[in-house]
């Protein structure tokens, strides 16, 4: 006996359900108006994003290039440099807080609680997405322009 369509499409995930996981970090490009190009965290980022069922998610991205510090102990965090401290926060991103997922436009809704950036602390931000397969493509339209193109691949 076969399937009817609908019992197929009953069976699949809904978008939250797909988006649920762990990811990691693959690229994240700024491609602007102009046709120029940009990769905020290298040619090579390492990072990790969480997205729990009760719709809760954390996000980290980095550079794996930053310069290590001169200290030799965390003790010590308050004696790096300006330089080292200017390499974290040009090369660091972390942010944490809720979510939901609109499955007819394919956009997670978050809200920001906390982040590495505090302008954005408490913000409410959209951000669009397609997940084929293990990869999860997040699209970005930042206030100044252009648009982020973000790859993941789930962990699990």
């Amino acid at each position: 006996m076969l399937a009817s369509p609908q019992n197929a499409m009953s069976q699949q995930k809904s978008l939250k359900e797909q988006l649920i996981g762990t990811w990691t970090l693959v690229s994240w490009e700024l491609r602007n108006a102009d046709g120029t190009t940009s990769q905020y965290f290298g040619t090579n980022p390492t990072g990790i994003a969480f997205f729990d069922a009760g719709g809760h998610y954390i996000l980290t991205a980095m550079r794996r290039d930053r310069p290590k510090y001169s200290i030799e102990h965390f003790g010590q965090i308050t004696q790096v440099t300006a330089e080292e401290s200017r390499a974290t926060v040009q090369g660091t991103m972390t942010y944490f807080g809720t979510y939901t997922v609109s499955e007819s436009d394919r956009r997670i809704a978050i809200h920001v609680e906390a982040s590495s950036f505090p302008n954005w602390n408490g913000t409410d931000q959209d951000r669009f997405f397609e997940i084929i397969g293990d990869q999860l493509r997040l699209i970005v339209h930042p206030p100044q322009g252009g648009t982020a193109h973000v790859l993941w691949t789930r962990l699990n």
